[in-house]
């Protein structure tokens, strides 16, 4: 494999983001078209692995302006994906 620019993995990064936002966005869709119940506990228990393991790296590894930063971007994510799942559930 070819050794990347600095900007070049910058864009990997950005390129891989966007497409794993893409397809959560339509299986979360798909999930909630078919099994709105059973939607709204996966995705609860989605959140709260993303939040634990978030949690234990800011713990193990004092790393916690970068915790933040990944779990601010994930909860936009998962906010716009989950829509009223995630305001109902908060409520």
């Amino acid at each position: 494999m070819t050794e990347l620019t600095h900007e070049n993995a910058h864009a990997v990064d950005r390129l891989t983001l966007h497409l794993l936002q893409d397809a959560y966005f339509d299986v979360v869709a798909v999930l909630r078209g078919a099994q709105p119940k059973a939607a709204a506990a996966i995705l609860a228990v989605m959140e709260q692995r993303v939040t634990n393991t978030l949690t234990r790296i800011e713990r193990d590894e004092d790393a916690s302006g970068v915790v933040t930063a990944v779990g601010a971007r994930l909860d936009a994510i998962m906010k716009q994906a989950h829509g009223p799942v995630a305001t109902a559930r908060a409520a």
